[in-house]
């Protein structure tokens, strides 16, 4: 077997020193002098910024781009249904200049959503002169009368600029103090039952706890409070489904006790209900003078 050779009495070979090589003062100037020279430069880079030279050149580089043809000059609009165009030009058209490069699209959307009737807004530019406007509009879904005064509903309970009288065909008219803030669960539920909400003519708020609606077939249906509204609307729309209610001379469905319903005829059916017993106690009577 081949084991290591020791050398007895043999010294361990010394670490090699360390080679110093002097660095010439002359360099070593230089790269003090390019050290301080980048600082230099970086604190005054910092305060160019500070006094805002770079965007003043930017901004005078985009107005020049806008003397070359890159400036506003189309504005293609669609979805505006009511918004009046005159305010859409006047957010667009709102900065010290029409260059493109300088538009600020994300500020453009929040200001256009920000008027009466834009629900979203969606700006783009088209180059090299155009920039268009998509718009979605809020939905008018009801009209909220308090105090002899009236103002136009979204399902949100948004107030929206008031339209003509033929274009609110067909919207319930809410009633009450506080209808304006219990509109939007209110259509909800109502849209859960389209049935129904096509009969609605309008709805009272009671002590803001509650609903009376009245129905284009001229009855009357008393809500219980709010909570559980919803679970008395549904039992009834079931019923009606089932046996129909509206419109077959009753004056008042109440609801308002659960599980039950409590109902009025109206003065002409309770008319017409007396006659049809008279009618048919006289011709029970005769039918036994016979026999």
């Amino acid at each position: 077997m081949n084991r290591p050779m020791v050398v007895r009495g043999a010294r361990p070979a010394a670490a090699p020193a360390p080679v110093r090589v002097a660095i010439p003062p002359r360099r070593v100037w230089r790269l003090l002098i390019l050290g301080f020279g980048g600082l230099a430069a970086l604190a005054a880079t910092v305060w160019l910024f500070a006094l805002g030279v770079p965007q003043r050149a930017l901004h005078a580089a985009a107005v020049a781009g806008a003397a070359a043809g890159f400036a506003v000059r189309q504005v293609e609009i669609s979805g505006d249904r009511h918004q009046d165009r005159l305010a859409i030009y006047r957010e667009l058209l709102a900065g010290d200049t029409d260059s493109m490069f300088l538009l600020d699209l994300p500020d453009l959307r929040a200001r256009l959503a920000a008027l009466p009737w834009v629900l979203e807004a969606d700006v783009r530019r088209i180059w090299p002169d155009t920039v268009r406007v998509t718009l979605v509009e809020r939905v008018p879904a009801a009209v909220w009368q308090e105090g002899g005064r009236y103002r136009l509903l979204d399902s949100t309970g948004v107030p929206l600029p008031m339209l003509p009288l033929d274009e609110l065909a067909g919207l319930p008219l809410l009633v009450g103090a506080g209808a304006d803030r219990a509109a939007p669960a209110f259509l909800r539920m109502m849209a859960r039952h389209p049935d129904l909400a096509q009969q609605l003519l309008g709805a009272v708020r009671v002590g803001d706890r509650r609903w009376d609606l009245q129905m284009r077939t001229g009855e009357r249906i008393a809500l219980p409070e709010d909570r559980e509204a919803p679970d008395a609307l549904a039992r009834f729309a079931a019923a009606h489904a089932a046996t129909p209610l509206l419109g077959q001379g009753f004056a008042r469905f109440d609801l308002r006790i659960r599980d039950r319903m409590a109902v009025r005829l109206t003065p002409e059916a309770e008319l017409a209900a007396e006659a049809r017993a008279r009618a048919e106690v006289r011709r029970m009577k005769a039918a036994e003078g016979r026999t």
